[in-house]
């Protein structure tokens, strides 16, 4: 069997990346890696004859190879329009919203100061529409939170950040605001193989190894329904799903393709036996 990983290059010597690989290749697979360090790419020569394609990666080239695999009528785990959807930040919350997932109220905009009115009736996260890893959220508690951040984003601001008349850079410079619910001190991080889920608390933003890992949730019932909810919904099956607990019970963050599975009891042997099984059509 001839596999195509499009991933993006681990960022740790112990990523559960490398345990699939080897899992894989121990399987008897044959895996090609393809990455945005991969080099020089023929188009042309590029042959899209692979038994499988495992989409990982966040490159714009990854994504537009597992585009092609798609509409040639590959295979791929996850398939591409599944993960193109939760990728899209606007989409993947309206379709929460569509399926009754408990989400917090959410506001899009491409100019921040029309969130005054917003925070001057509820606390917001404000984040970059297309951010990943916790990376530049900020929390306004107050509007005196707020000015502050609209501060710091004035002092780093520059020409070349504002969008052309053809509207080229507008999707870059929308933002995403949701509200601040009160909720446990830490959140919690489900981690999805087609049915089997694991669920770890842990405390945000998680720096540390230890942090990472997190503390397993005992099995919740409620829970594990509502992290399965959102598969079916986007079409997943590799996936995670993240989560915090607020008095009324849990309310789903965001949902992730393909994530890092820290701290999954023998991650890397269970999803290449899952990989293995998507792909002989198990």
């Amino acid at each position: 069997m001839r596999i195509c990983f499009l991933m993006e290059p681990p960022r740790s010597q112990t990523s559960v990346t490398y345990e699939i690989l080897d899992q894989l290749k121990a399987g008897g697979a044959e895996v090609d890696v393809v990455t945005e360090r991969s080099g020089l790419v023929d188009l042309e020569n590029f042959k899209f004859d692979y038994d499988f394609y495992l989409f990982k990666s966040h490159s714009p080239m990854a994504e537009s190879l597992a585009a092609a695999a798609h509409y040639r009528g590959c295979r791929l785990l996850n398939e591409y329009p599944a993960t193109m959807k939760v990728r899209d930040k606007i989409l993947t919350c309206l379709m929460l919203l569509q399926a009754g997932i408990p989400t917090p109220k959410t506001f899009v905009t491409d100019s921040i100061e029309t969130l005054r009115d917003v925070v001057r009736e509820m606390p917001i996260v404000v984040k970059p529409y297309r951010g990943r890893r916790g990376q530049g959220i900020e929390v306004c508690m107050n509007e005196a939170d707020f000015d502050q951040l609209i501060a710091r984003r004035e002092s780093g601001e520059s020409d070349e950040d504002e969008g052309g008349e053809d509207g080229t850079a507008l999707g870059e410079r929308l933002i995403f605001a949701q509200e601040y619910c009160e909720h446990e001190p830490y959140d919690y991080k489900a981690y999805a193989v087609g049915d089997y889920v694991h669920v770890i608390r842990r405390v945000f933003p998680a720096k540390t190894k230890e942090e990472k890992l997190g503390t397993p949730v005992e099995d919740d019932p409620e829970l594990i329904d509502l992290v399965r909810r959102c598969g079916r919904l986007f079409g997943l099956e590799l996936y995670g799903v993240d989560l915090i607990k607020t008095n009324e019970g849990f309310s789903v963050i965001e949902v992730n393709c393909f994530p890092g599975y820290k701290g999954v009891p023998q991650g890397g042997e269970r999803i290449a036996r899952f990989i293995f099984d998507r792909a002989e059509g198990r």
